[in-house]
């Protein structure tokens, strides 16, 4: 960000300077060095603004691991994957959110996100029919620990051939 400022600036004062010479040479009108000045600095501030902005949606745009281990999106893809169940509360223990944030944290109900389920029920909460995936109920097992996911996600990236963080057994 630093550098892009410098950058711009230098080449504003480059450029309003030799606009500003070249208007008093074609027409004869003087640009007084306040106004230059000011120009040079405002072109400046106009750009890291937009450079900011930029780096700022660059940063958001990739998705980031909400726990130093695991991603939302690695989780519904092992969940749909191996095609079991796990409560909301765990899914938010293992990413280190609350339970209330969950459904935002996955996104948009579609059939891949509807492996999160609720305790009570087993069931994804406030799905409609043809948002559930259809193998849901085929399987069983429904995780209900944090630290039964986390086992189940580093078993399941043992046999897809995903790197396992170190210290893990």
């Amino acid at each position: 960000m630093k550098k892009i400022v410098w950058i711009t600036f230098f080449v504003a004062l480059v450029a309003v300077n030799l606009l500003a010479e070249a208007m008093n040479y074609f027409a004869g009108v003087q640009v007084a060095m306040f106004y230059r000045l000011t120009f040079v600095l405002s072109v400046t501030v106009v750009a890291a603004v937009f450079a900011g902005s930029t780096l700022l949606v660059k940063g958001m745009s990739g998705e980031r691991p909400v726990s130093d281990r695991f991603s939302p999106r690695e989780v519904l893809v092992c969940l749909n994957q191996r095609k079991t169940r796990a409560t909301c509360g765990a899914v938010a223990g293992l990413l280190g959110i609350p339970p209330h944030g969950v459904g935002r944290i996955l996104g948009a109900k579609r059939p891949a996100a509807s492996w999160v389920v609720s305790s009570a029920t087993h069931l994804p909460a406030n799905y409609r029919h043809d948002e559930i995936h259809p193998d849901l109920l085929h399987n069983d097992r429904i995780i209900e620990s944090a630290e039964e996911l986390k086992q189940f996600i580093y078993e399941w990236r043992g046999r897809t051939g995903k790197a396992q963080p170190a210290g893990i057994n």
